[in-house]
């Protein structure tokens, strides 16, 4: 397995990625995709993506977050390790940001872990799921509780696949975007002059890229990546959101809870530039109320609780300048309670 400490990102159409995945050095290929994915480019995987003399291995996922389950993954590994696998096999996920985590678990955990590639296919994987080596799947108690890093060698962008995206995928890559418009000035920058999508991607997976090399497991700046996600898990299980539309909501909260008026109308400026504002207008707990206790509950379990009681909480000075704060689970209750 490699030894690297970085992925290679790499923006290219899908028949050059085709050239990439067929010089991978290895005689076997496992190729994970979900149902969506499998019936929307069944012909040009079969024809251009793995038109080789390499042995391939097929697992065709659940789309969406239903991939990310002990008993698809119990299926899907014992399917592999029966196909006949060795550890120099590479496996390729081809898919969105659930896809590339439970695929990437996979790889992670196969033979103690092999390499893998990932070909982004939706917004929210091209600026942020498929690039850091987070790889997971869902616990009854949160989203990614069972998980590892495990860097993939490749990450193939071709924002030209965005295309055949459902709107809702692409409101929740929005809402991942407004994110990084706080957390990075050249982002921000982008948006406000209103450049192209695809170069709004890139700028936004080699901002994320650069802090997952400085802090690979989350030690120290990663963290700040986890901007607005502290309550977005929260909403998104308590709401059913989006992953994107709820921790747009998460960083909404935030800035409410620590009376940020200036940033609140930054946050309004963004997502109106982005044009996610219309599904933005009111907060879901404006109409279902929210339940302070269940979402601390979602809060205490999440990734981010650094001891039974305190949480590390990402907070924004001004744009590209987050910081990162310990605060008391019970003051964060208060300041939630005094909030509703």
């Amino acid at each position: 397995m490699s030894s690297q400490i970085q992925s290679k990102l790499s923006f290219l159409p899908l028949k050059e990625i085709k050239k990439s995945l067929q010089a991978i050095d290895s005689d076997t290929i496992i190729f994970i995709t979900d149902s969506n994915l499998w019936d929307l480019y069944r012909d040009k995987i079969n024809l251009e993506l793995i038109e080789t003399d390499k042995k391939v291995i097929r697992w065709i996922a659940p789309a969406g977050e239903l991939c990310k389950t002990f008993g698809e993954y119990e299926k899907c590994i014992e399917y592999i390790i029966g196909q006949g696998v060795h550890r120099n096999a590479h496996l390729v996920a081809m898919g969105g940001g659930a896809l590339s985590d439970f695929a990437g678990l996979i790889a992670a955990t196969l033979l103690r872990g092999i390499n893998w590639s990932i070909i982004s296919t939706s917004l929210l994987a091209m600026v942020d799921a498929s690039i850091g080596g987070k790889v997971a799947i869902n616990s009854k108690f949160g989203k990614n509780l069972i998980g590892n890093f495990h860097l993939p060698q490749n990450v193939w962008i071709d924002s030209q696949m965005l295309s055949t995206l459902p709107k809702v995928e692409v409101t929740s890559g929005l809402g991942e975007i407004v994110k990084y418009a706080f957390l990075s000035k050249e982002v921000y920058s982008f948006i406000e002059n209103k450049v192209d999508l695809g170069l709004v991607i890139k700028e936004c997976a080699s901002f994320k890229q650069l802090v997952v090399e400085e802090d690979l497991l989350e030690s120290k700046k990663r963290k700040i990546l986890n901007f607005g996600h502290t309550f977005g898990h929260a909403f998104e299980r308590i709401y059913d959101l989006s992953h994107g539309v709820a921790v747009a909501w998460g960083i909404y909260y935030m800035f409410k809870l620590f009376d940020e008026d200036q940033l609140l109308e930054t946050f309004a400026k963004v997502t109106k530039l982005l044009k996610v504002n219309e599904q933005l207008q009111s907060p879901p707990w404006e109409h279902k109320g929210l339940d302070v206790d269940l979402a601390l509950d979602y809060v205490g379990k999440d990734k981010k609780v650094s001891d039974n009681k305190s949480i590390d909480l990402v907070l924004i000075d001004t744009i590209g300048v987050p910081r990162i704060t310990k605060m008391a689970i019970d003051d964060l209750k208060c300041k939630m309670i005094n909030l509703t």
